[in-house]
């Protein structure tokens, strides 16, 4: 059964653009890690567990969502586009959404999602993280960004550095 009749939807070509302003990712469970760094990316990325198919696919279509996936249970669709990502690792899957999509690694987009909950991340005062962060995080560091959902706390270290390290290579 088409997913057209079965959701009484209107059969759309969503193409390359996904039909979106802006990329948006869901992730099954088996590419949980591929979601996180499309979130360090900036991409609005949703990871998703043991969720029947009938829902992962009417969240794909209602949210505009590209399927990133591994799993070959799941079916393309006229509805919203699948990419089945044909390697385990983590530097070949980016590459292959990157391809796939036309896209390219925005140095401005990196690190502007919280990469827990995805929700973009905000400014925030120094002053007001000194309680949260280590005391030669404090001292070190002058900017510092939050996610307004968990109330994580990030900030330019070692880890930006090697998440640049792997962009850099991706983009060679």
């Amino acid at each position: 059964m088409a997913l057209d009749i079965l959701y009484g939807l209107s059969t759309v070509d969503y193409g390359l653009e996904c039909g979106c302003l802006t990329m948006k990712f869901l992730a099954t469970e088996e590419v949980g890690r591929l979601a996180r760094w499309l979130r360090l990316m900036g991409y609005d990325t949703v990871s998703v567990r043991s969720l029947p198919f009938t829902v992962l696919y009417r969240t794909a279509y209602n949210e505009q969502r590209i399927v990133l996936t591994r799993n070959r249970r799941i079916k393309t669709s006229r509805l919203f586009r699948v990419i089945h990502l044909t390697s385990p690792v983590l530097e070949e899957q980016l590459r292959q959404v990157l391809r796939e999509l036309n896209l390219t690694i925005d140095d401005k987009k990196l690190f502007t999602r919280c990469d827990v909950c995805n929700v973009p991340v905000e400014p925030i005062e120094k002053a007001r993280v000194k309680d949260r962060v280590p005391p030669h995080v404090f001292h070190k560091q002058q900017t510092f960004y939050t996610c307004p959902s968990c109330q994580r706390i990030y900030w330019a270290a070692t880890h930006w550095e090697r998440a640049r390290a792997l962009f850099e290579k991706i983009k060679q």
